[in-house]
């Protein structure tokens, strides 16, 4: 018992030992700790000393700049600022005389790139000229068909649909050649409903034909109201838009109608922007432009008038018709959108790739008329004239009577229809007059 109570007052005492040294160590960093504050402390003091010498420097300063310059710091400020605004002034004035100085080069270059980014973003494709479709048929035994007794089934479809049908050795297909590319759509259509049926005589010619151009009439609907959607243009007639959709089955020189027309009125639109004026008056006056072009060949006025006659009886606004009316200049501007119309529409006429094929295709196509009419032995001469439009055929009176003459002018016809490709009608004009000179001497 004597030994533990020895050996617990040994322990006590080392514990003691222990906890002295420890509280000589705390006191002594406690020290430590409080000479730091007070360096601390003084530091401050001195800092806040330093900065109260130097808010009195600058007040003095202040007071002496003052006492020289003679006027206040209120009116020392006012004065920066209006040296300020001189100088930015100036420099306004230097930017207008920059302006002004700009040579009408430079600003013709930008308008030119202005131009070019615009036609950029509407990046259409560009058409490839054609004037004959052809189309599958099953057997043989349908060509002869289509052909009919003594050919009365071929006329009576070339009759009916105003376009040529030439059945050749060519296995499985038949082509259907005219230059209006609608009736041409027209005739394709009814020709794969005779086939599709297989009755095919002079009757049930004329009724697929009937069918055909109610289902061209409806597709070119559709096609004129996706236009105008995808336009966002809204509050457009049924006729308009219907005419509008026949434009995709005509060509503008190399050019698809609708798809410049569409063209034109993205045109307008972006221009109509940049200047601040209503777009949407500009595209549909781009979008309507051309309609004219739609409506029957019968028709006797220029297509620009025709198209302006139909907008103002299905009610577009004046601004509209008035542009449509007078893009060809056949009547004056009443508004700017006229004179925008016609930039727009000659521009996406005009671009690189559009309409305008190379030199030496069109040398190339012109000869080749001749070179088709030359090559009957019964002409004379021949002249292509108006671009390519018209070819004169000069025959002899005295080998060909005037039978023969008609005979000529619809072999020439169908020597053209197969062997060259251009865009919109040709005419065959053949002539034959007797010519007696006598000189008196």
């Amino acid at each position: 018992m004597a030994l533990h109570l020895a050996e617990a007052d040994e322990l006590i005492a080392e514990r003691k030992a222990k906890l002295s040294e420890e509280e000589i160590k705390c006191e002594l960093r406690s020290r430590e700790v409080q000479e730091r504050l007070e360096k601390i402390s003084k530091v401050e003091s001195d800092l806040e000393k330093k900065s109260q010498e130097l808010a009195n420097s600058r007040e003095l300063y202040e007071q002496k700049i003052v006492a020289a310059a003679g006027i206040s710091s209120e009116q020392a400020r006012k004065d920066v600022l209006k040296i300020a605004e001189e100088k930015a002034r100036e420099e306004a004035r230097k930017i207008r005389r920059d302006i002004l100085e700009k040579s009408a080069d430079e600003y013709a270059a930008d308008a030119k790139k202005l131009l070019i980014t615009t036609m950029q973003r509407i990046a259409p494709r560009v058409n490839e000229e054609r004037s004959a479709t052809l189309v599958p048929i099953p057997t043989e035994a349908t060509k002869g068909r289509l052909i009919g007794r003594e050919g009365r089934n071929i006329k009576s479809f070339e009759q009916c649909t105003g376009t040529t049908l030439i059945i050749d050795d060519t296995p499985g297909t038949v082509l259907v050649s005219c230059f209006d590319p609608f009736r041409r759509q027209v005739a394709v259509s009814a020709l794969k409903r005779l086939v599709e049926d297989g009755r095919i005589h002079p009757q049930s010619i004329e009724k697929c034909v009937k069918e055909a151009e109610e289902e061209v009439r409806v597709d070119a609907l559709h096609l004129g109201t996706k236009a105008c959607d995808d336009l966002g243009l809204s509050n457009v007639s049924e006729r308009v838009r219907e005419l509008l959709g026949k434009l995709e089955y005509r060509l503008s020189i190399n050019q698809n109608t609708l798809t410049h027309s569409i063209e034109t009125a993205q045109l307008a639109g972006t221009f109509a922007a940049e200047l601040g004026l209503n777009v949407e008056i500009a595209m549909r006056a781009g979008l309507f432009h051309d309609i004219g072009k739609a409506i029957s060949a019968e028709n006797e006025d220029a297509h620009a008038i025709a198209g302006a006659r139909v907008l103002r009886q299905t009610g577009e606004c004046k601004e509209v018709v008035n542009a449509v009316e007078g893009h060809h200049r056949e009547v004056g501007h009443t508004t700017v959108y006229g004179p925008l119309l016609m930039l727009a529409d000659s521009i996406s006429a005009s671009r690189p790739g559009a309409r305008a094929s190379a030199f030496d295709g069109y040398v190339e196509r012109i000869s080749g008329l001749e070179k088709i009419a030359k090559r009957f032995p019964e002409v004379v001469d021949a002249f292509a004239i108006q671009a390519g439009h018209e070819l004169r055929v000069i025959v002899s009176s005295e080998e060909t009577n005037d039978a023969e003459a008609r005979a000529i002018a619809q072999k020439i016809r169908i020597a053209i229809e197969d062997e060259l490709t251009y865009p919109g009608k040709i005419r065959v004009v053949v002539i034959r007059e007797l010519r007696i000179l006598e000189e008196a001497h």
